[in-house]
């Protein structure tokens, strides 16, 4: 039974077909299952972002950044499943839902730095910038559809067993592609600014996403450098170049330890480790080149030094005379900072 309200809502919207309007709920459904998924995926992710995002520490207590992708799949139920006066509530969670969103992202662009957005787990990664907020705005615009059309009183599993041949539901289904496009897509990183336009000081990037192959199979960078403080060494390991690397490695291991030390090559690490056996525990694969890109390295050979806080500790450079360089630095801090503890 409707209520008065949605009676009289009903009544008017009676000449308006209602078959385009199950598809913005049925998008916003499909955003927030990709959310929660890649969230579930790796939960570490959803702490870092958390945490960077400045969110209030009381979120950290309630342990939000576990709940929240559980909570976007209720959500999403909620929205498919519920029908009449339940489906309204559950339309103006989703709504609130997306406006704090929304929020969130406006708020990070007012910090002055750039930083990486997991809002939609890895498959949205990337840098936060105007169009990511362009992207939530849109996001929230068919969350506001989705509000103002739930007082029909019909929910979205109601109106679909009831579609016929109503072909305006199309002019929403562009509306999905062009809205999960914007969604999927990763932020452009701010304009590179060269090395040498730099001052002295080195200036800390975040450690973009990326994926490298290893002994135990593929991993992001960033769970690499959780775990350690890592000189990454990129560079082809055959002819005499990569003998060089292979010949150095000893000597930048002794004197970063305990930062480890990788050699990275294009390739598999499985095939690697064939060819170069006597490295293989060193060893990292970048099958595609495409980490590399990420980390700014175009020449070979380079090396980054990741910190474990998520940020380049040094690096990009390019050269055996500036990796040695790079590590001399590094190692001096490393002696430094053990002195001064």
């Amino acid at each position: 039974m409707r209520t008065p309200v949605q009676a009289v809502v009903r009544t008017y919207a009676d000449p308006v077909p209602s078959a385009p309007f199950v598809v913005p709920p049925l998008l916003l459904i499909a955003v927030l299952l990709i959310s929660a998924v890649a969230k579930l995926r790796d939960p570490r992710d959803t702490w870092s972002v958390f945490d960077k995002l400045k969110l209030p520490g009381f979120l950290m207590g309630l342990r939000a950044p576990v709940l929240l992708p559980y909570g976007e799949l209720a959500v999403a139920a909620a929205l498919l499943l519920l029908p009449g006066d339940w489906y309204v509530v559950a339309a103006s969670v989703t709504l609130l839902l997306f406006l704090a969103y929304v929020v969130v992202v406006a708020r990070a662009l007012t910090f002055g730095y750039p930083l990486l957005c997991g809002c939609f787990g890895q498959l949205g990664l990337g840098w936060i910038t105007r169009q990511t907020l362009v992207r939530n705005l849109v996001l929230l615009a068919v969350a506001l559809v989705t509000f103002a059309d739930s007082w029909r009183g019909e929910g979205v599993l109601q109106r679909l067993t009831g579609l016929g041949e109503d072909w305006w539901w199309l002019a929403g289904v562009v509306l999905a592609i062009v809205t999960t496009a914007l969604v999927v897509r990763e932020g452009k990183p701010p304009a590179y600014v060269p090395e040498e336009e730099l001052s002295d000081t080195y200036v800390a990037r975040p450690i973009p996403y990326g994926v490298l192959d290893g002994p135990g199979g593929p991993g992001s960078v960033w769970s690499l450098s959780d775990t350690a403080a890592r000189l990454l060494v990129f560079g082809e390991l055959t002819g005499e170049a990569g003998a060089e690397l292979i010949d150095r490695l000893p000597h930048w291991v002794d004197q970063l330890a305990p930062v480890e030390v990788h050699l990275v090559a294009p390739g598999e690490w499985a095939e690697l480790a064939v060819r170069h056996p006597e490295v293989a525990d060193r060893l990292l694969g970048d099958p595609d080149g495409d980490t590399a890109v990420r980390l700014r390295v175009f020449n070979h050979p380079a090396a980054v030094l990741l910190g474990t806080d998520r940020l380049l500790a040094g690096g990009p450079v390019e050269g055996v005379a500036a990796i040695d360089d790079l590590v001399g630095a590094a190692a001096e801090e490393l002696r430094a900072a053990t002195a001064g503890a």
